[in-house]
């Protein structure tokens, strides 16, 4: 029955292809989650996994939010609650192999949690849109937000892994472990890579895979905390955005606490405990401008300015320009020195611009198979392309005051102050790094609200290929610390960053 479907509109489905194409996706997903013992392994590799399996079932409850589809998926996260583990802190998760060292070392990870409850949590934000379900879904829904609540914010708040550091804010990766099995039986390891470095703040779409659950708590609920706390998440991800040529190139990784800063007196690159650059293998970017599209449909950070950045970055960065066979490469493709600006597995379509872009529409088309019914149906569903948001149309969002006046860079990657908040008698460190052809980087600072630039800091050698330099500050400018807000602005190859500082 389905496959005489074809790539039909799918809006019109009968009765009977809805229930076929549940039975199809839950049975999928069921065999899945049957191969977990109950309170036994599970894991970040297994999350990703059962993710990959959620994502038609999910789609779907949005497009047809009706029993066929609702009453499986109610069931479904149900039982993916049901197997997560008791830690023993007392608080719930995905606990299984630590994915760099899994024979070793057992845990539970932000993403690991995160992921999975982005689907449950859609599940809440269906009833929360379609009051109709709420007589039948309504217990449901209130329970897997009050779970999330608890068993994933509360949770890594409650292990201090949610670091605050002023507008900005991210997670730094637990330290506590079991050994396979033994849940009970949990202890401190700081280098559980066997690096011979401690363990690092999480990537940004890790990161930001937790924002995206506030902000769906803050959808259902109205509960200003959890989408303040997000877009403190979302603000830092922006505040790395390298603006080049009218478009965004990002790193997989920056740091966002001291703790990720290892000596910053090390000449061979060591400065910090993980790599920073954008990912040569996986296309992470893909996930990542979904969820900050969804934090615009929340107006939450970005503006529409940045969106069309975005696309930019992906049409014209990115994308090879040919229709017929279309290769992608890395956004950081055409950035000096970044790469020759060949096809990389790093790079792809963006399809969550969709909503946004013509192009970006007819080319993600093109990708959907014959049996990418549910895709292809969400496809169809989306008015004519426009910048509303979805959520919340009349949000009025700015960029960054501090950025007014600051010039698009030129091709350094990395520019900023850890902490950006600086206590009395403390100092901070400013950290940069290019993969252009070596030039001069000075580094100035000025008044947040505008005014004369002063220099604080220039590489002591031409900065360039890969290299990055670490800077640390006492807060004095001409000789004098005066509490206020600041801009930290690097001027390097006729470009600009800039990023922002508090001296308590």
């Amino acid at each position: 029955m389905l496959a005489s479907l074809a790539l039909a509109t799918t809006v019109a489905l009968a009765a009977d292809d809805h229930a076929d194409m549940a039975k199809r996706d839950t049975d999928w997903i069921y065999a899945q989650i049957a191969k977990a013992p109950d309170g036994g392994e599970t894991g970040e590799q297994v999350a990703w996994n059962w993710n990959a399996s959620l994502n038609n079932l999910t789609q779907a409850i949005k497009n047809w939010p009706t029993d066929a589809w609702m009453a499986p998926a109610e069931k479904i996260h149900n039982a993916i609650i049901d197997k997560m583990a008791t830690g023993p802190d007392g608080y719930r998760g995905f606990i299984g192999p630590y994915i760099y060292n899994g024979k070793e070392y057992w845990c539970d990870v932000h993403v690991g949690d995160a992921l999975l409850w982005k689907h449950i949590l859609t599940f809440s934000e269906v009833v929360h849109d379609n009051p109709e379900l709420k007589a039948n879904y309504g217990a449901s829904a209130r329970k897997f937000v009050d779970t999330a609540k608890r068993e994933l914010i509360e949770k890594w708040e409650k292990r201090s892994t949610f670091h605050v550091d002023g507008p900005f804010a991210g997670y730094h990766e637990w330290n506590q472990f079991c050994k396979p099995g033994e849940l009970d039986k949990w202890f401190t390891q700081d280098d559980p890579r066997n690096e011979g470095c401690p363990i690092p703040s999480v990537p940004f779409n890790k990161d930001m895979h937790m924002a995206e659950c506030m902000l769906q708590i803050y959808r259902v609920t109205g509960d200003e905390t959890y989408r303040d706390k997000a877009q403190k998440v979302f603000d830092r991800f922006k505040a790395a955005l390298n603006r080049f040529d009218g478009a965004y190139t990002w790193n997989y990784w920056e740091p966002t606490s001291p703790k990720d800063i290892d000596n910053i007196a090390n000449p061979n690159n060591k400065i910090l405990t993980h790599w920073v650059d954008a990912h040569p293998h996986r296309p992470y970017m893909r996930g990542e401008v979904a969820m900050c599209v969804y934090a615009y449909d929340c107006g939450v950070t970005f503006t529409e300015e940045d969106i069309r950045k975005l696309i930019r970055t992906n049409l014209h960065f990115m994308w090879n320009g040919d229709k017929e066979n279309p290769t992608w490469r890395n956004c950081t493709a055409f950035v000096p020195g970044c790469n020759a600006g060949e096809p990389s597995p790093g790079g792809s379509l963006w399809p969550s611009l969709a909503p946004f872009d013509a192009t970006i529409r007819e080319l993600y088309a093109a990708t959907l198979k014959e049996n990418d019914i549910i895709a292809r149906a969400a496809l169809d569903k989306l008015p004519p392309p426009s910048f509303k948001r979805k959520y919340k149309p009349d949000a009025v969002v700015e960029d960054f005051p501090w950025m007014k006046d600051v010039k698009e860079s030129k091709g350094q990657t990395v520019a900023l102050v850890i902490p950006s908040v600086v206590e009395a008698d403390q100092s901070t460190v400013i950290l940069s790094k290019a993969n252009a052809p070596r030039s001069e980087a000075k580094i100035y600072v000025r008044p947040a609200a505008g005014g004369e630039r002063h220099l604080i800091a220039a590489t002591p050698r031409p900065l360039g290929q890969g290299e990055q330099f670490a800077h640390e500050w006492d807060g004095k400018i001409d000789g004098k610390r005066l509490k206020g807000d600041y801009v930290i602005i690097w001027e390097y190859m006729d470009g600009e960053r800039a990023f922002p500082v508090t001296l308590k």
